[in-house]
C-alpha cells in the first residue's frame, strides 16, 4: 500500500484522517486525529491539545494488535507528558497575573 506522505506540515484546528498516510516532522495543534484499522506511519511529530479518534478492532490472541495499540497509547502518552508542564506553567503564569499586587503603605 502506497502512503500519502506529508512532510514537515503543521495542521491546526482540523480532523486529520492518519490512516493510510505518512506524517514526518509535522505538527498537529487542537485537532482530531481519526485512526482506523490500516497502515499509517508517524515519525518525528509533536502534537498539542489533539483528541484522537481510533477504531480499531483487537483480535483476541493476536500479539501484534496488542503491540500496535500500546504503541499508539505510548505515543500519546508522551505527547500529553511534553505539553503538560508547558500548559501548567502558563496557567500559573497566567494566574500570577490576575493576582491584585498590593502596595505596602
Amino acid at each position: 500500500m502506497l502512503l500519502t506522505k506529508h512532510e514537515g506540515e503543521t495542521f491546526q484546528n482540523q480532523t486529520v484522517y492518519i490512516s493510510g498516510q505518512a506524517f514526518i516532522r509535522c505538527k498537529f495543534v487542537a485537532c482530531t486525529l481519526v485512526l482506523r484499522e490500516t497502515i499509517y506511519h508517524l515519525e518525528g511529530c509533536t502534537f498539542e491539545r489533539c483528541n484522537w479518534h481510533v477504531d480499531w478492532v483487537l483480535m483476541w490472541g493476536s500479539p501484534e494488535s496488542l503491540r500496535e495499540i500500546k504503541a499508539l497509547v505510548g505515543l500519546m502518552e508522551t505527547a500529553q507528558a511534553q505539553q503538560l508542564p508547558a500548559a501548567q506553567a502558563a496557567l500559573q503564569a497566567g494566574q500570577a497575573a490576575n493576582v491584585p499586587h498590593v502596595k505596602a503603605e
